[in-house]
């Protein structure tokens, strides 16, 4: 019995023996990491936002008459300029009315003339006919005068007894005649004077004719030309929905050209303050990587949505060669004026959290890593900037971790493998 109690006494003291004969466990070796440091510059202040590229000018095309196509000049892609001709209609028919119009004009052209030579260019109160009836109203009144003076001096003869009764009879008679030669003279200047008159009243008819024709074959041009679509402005055509040989009216959209020289780039921001027309933008689309193109603020849209309360913009870009499309999406800034401390860093150096979708960057500080909230970095190719006072606890010269492997934990032990300059 007292070996047992030997035996476990024994083993109670080798149980409480000190920690230190223990085998230690090994400590986790600190991360490796490669650093960059930030870099630090002035900025202008601006105002970021998405936005997309759009047409300054866009329509749907269709002829202003109907007809058969005849021909198709332009393919989707196609650069036209202002007047070009996009396709053409059968002309047969507007032809036709074109050719009579033309004869109908041609024969009231014709009935001006005449009506204008019947009365001359001296108007209608020197006609032949009118001229010659005066001529003859003239020579009967002064008939009629000398008859009636010899009719007055056989009578005061016959009342004397001085000229037989048959005399004084063939006086009176003479000047009766002349009197009724001069009323017929007179009736036909009147006739004349009516007839010239009437004339002239057809001048004005046929020259209204003759307008009424021209009009027509106004109208008839019109429709001859209306058989050929043209482009009313110079674009690209991004839509074609017509082939030979269908037939197409005035409610046909056959075309659709946008006019992208220049373009206009539309986004919504926040309500801002100051801005202002002239404005210079920026913008930076994925088509182009590393590339910005400049444009100028249009004026300000004047008021702002009633639910959003933020306000829809629009800036111009000049785009020779059509580099850019209506439709591309791009990254935009409207600078201000002036400058703000900002801060550059390597995209790479960016770290994107998913579940909390925010933006961090890990530093390296005396051997640890620090996690760093930031703000929605703004890229310039295979750099991001930052405003300073959007990038808490950054500053020029920090060291930020390229990237950072998803294992990393604030203040979890690190080690540098390679300082980037």
């Amino acid at each position: 019995m007292e070996r047992i109690y030997l035996i476990l006494a024994a083993a109670a003291l080798t149980a409480c023996g000190p920690r230190g004969s223990q085998t230690p466990v090994p400590a986790s070796p600190p991360i490796t990491v490669n650093t960059v440091a930030v870099e630090a510059f002035d900025a202008p202040p601006a105002i970021t936002s998405t936005a997309s590229f759009a047409a300054t000018e866009a329509a749907e095309l269709g002829p202003e008459t109907e007809g058969v196509v005849r021909e198709v000049y332009v393919r989707l892609g196609d650069s036209v300029s202002a007047g070009q001709p996009l396709l053409q209609l059968e002309t047969k028919e507007a032809q036709w009315r074109l050719d009579e119009a033309l004869a109908r004009a041609a024969e009231a052209e014709a009935a001006v003339r005449q009506a204008e030579a019947r009365v001359g260019p001296d108007g209608p109160e020197l006609t032949a006919d009118v001229l010659n009836a005066q001529s003859a109203v003239d020579s009967a009144e002064e008939d009629a005068r000398l008859a009636a003076s010899e009719a007055a001096r056989a009578e005061r003869l016959w009342a004397t007894k001085d000229i037989s009764q048959s005399s004084y009879d063939r006086a009176r008679s003479a000047s009766l005649n002349a009197q009724a030669r001069l009323r017929g003279a007179r009736q036909q200047l009147a006739a004349a004077r009516n007839g010239a008159q009437q004339a002239a009243r057809g001048i004005d008819v046929a020259r209204a004719q003759r307008q009424s024709a021209q009009a027509q074959v106004s109208q008839a041009r019109k429709r001859v030309a209306d058989t050929v679509l043209r482009a009313p402005f110079a674009g690209v055509v991004t839509g074609r929905s017509i082939s030979v040989g269908e037939f197409a009216g005035p409610q046909s959209k056959l075309v659709r050209l946008e006019k992208v020289e220049p373009l206009k780039l539309v986004f919504t921001i926040p309500e801002p303050p100051g801005l202002i027309a002239g404005l210079p933008v920026e913008a930076r689309v994925a088509a182009w990587p590393g590339e910005v193109f400049r444009g100028k603020l249009r004026t300000p849209n004047g008021s702002l949505d009633a639910a959003s309360r933020a306000l829809t913009v629009e800036a111009e870009f000049a785009n020779p060669g059509h580099r850019l499309k209506p439709g591309y999406f791009a990254d935009a800034r409207i600078l201000l004026g002036g400058a703000e401390r900002a801060l550059r860093l390597p995209a790479a150096a960016l770290d994107f959290d998913p579940r909390t979708e925010t933006y961090r960057v890990w530093c390296y500080q005396q051997g640890q890593v620090k996690l760093h909230l930031v703000a929605v970095p703004r890229k310039q190719g295979p750099t991001v900037e930052l405003r300073a006072a959007e990038a808490a606890g950054l500053t020029a010269g920090t060291r930020v971790v390229l990237s950072p492997p998803p294992t990393l934990y604030d203040g979890m032990a690190a080690s540098l493998r390679q300082e980037i300059r």
